[in-house]
């Protein structure tokens, strides 16, 4: 068996691992939630669903799987979508809080105001990981990311489940979507050694545009239809609703 045959079977060992595991921590972790959290305070989240999904698609811009899919990557490449993430990260941070009192207005939700500036911080924190994600993933080494992501998964968890026995309320679902997006881009950087140098050229962005382009707008199209019945029941309902839902 050749040695890339070897590696795509591992692969696919690890993916279904990692999916199967994810969710079962997933579904412990929101049990003991549930248990800690009123209804309401989920569907406060469950409101910005679509507005930080769709900012999370628009982070990757396609340019994460074109990097993954190009054959001959270069150093320049890769250091070019790390900026050019980290610039959009910054950018889209800036636009939902600025937004934030305008969602806040759409759900009639004066809370929401600051759930949507805390919750902005995690695109910057993001685009610091997403160069790393592909590039462990296009060498195929998917027991780092299953490390990565299990951990990143039981440490959030954790930390969202202390902070809702303190007393924090929905300020855990906070502290649990922010601690993940940090110590899954600090592991990340741990566990691949690849590092952004100074070289960044829009000739190499151009060069993966026509790929990354169309996974982004699928990316936004799948976003949107995933996220509209959460949007809809936040709006025409309560908070308590759409927890439950």
């Amino acid at each position: 068996m050749s040695n890339i045959k070897k590696k795509t079977i591992n692969g696919m060992v690890w993916t279904v691992a990692e999916r199967l595991s994810l969710q079962a921590v997933h579904m412990l972790i929101s049990i003991v939630l549930a248990r800690l959290l009123e209804p309401s305070e989920f569907g406060l989240i469950g409101m910005l669903a679509i507005f930080t999904s769709i900012a999370q698609s628009l982070l990757d811009s396609g340019f994460g799987s074109a990097l993954i899919q190009k054959k001959n990557a270069t150093q320049t490449d890769a250091t070019s979508i790390f900026y050019f993430n980290l610039f959009v990260g910054i950018l889209l941070a800036g636009i939902l809080s600025l937004a934030a009192p305008l969602i806040a207005d759409f759900y009639q939700q004066p809370s929401l105001i600051a759930l949507t500036r805390a919750l902005s911080l995690s695109m910057i924190i993001n685009a610091f990981g997403l160069v790393q994600l592909s590039l462990m993933n296009k060498n195929l080494q998917f027991k780092r990311h299953f490390s990565v992501s299990i951990s990143a998964v039981v440490f959030s968890g954790m930390a969202g489940i202390v902070a809702a026995l303190s007393g924090f309320g929905v300020w855990s679902l906070v502290i649990q979507t922010l601690s993940h997006s940090l110590i899954r881009s600090v592991l990340l950087w741990v566990f691949n050694k690849w590092r952004p140098t100074q070289h960044f050229s829009f000739s190499a962005l151009k060069t993966m545009y026509s790929f990354g382009s169309k996974l982004l707008i699928a990316g936004l199209i799948e976003t949107v239809f995933k996220n509209i019945y959460q949007t809809f029941i936040g709006k025409e309902y309560s908070a308590t609703d759409l927890g439950y839902y």
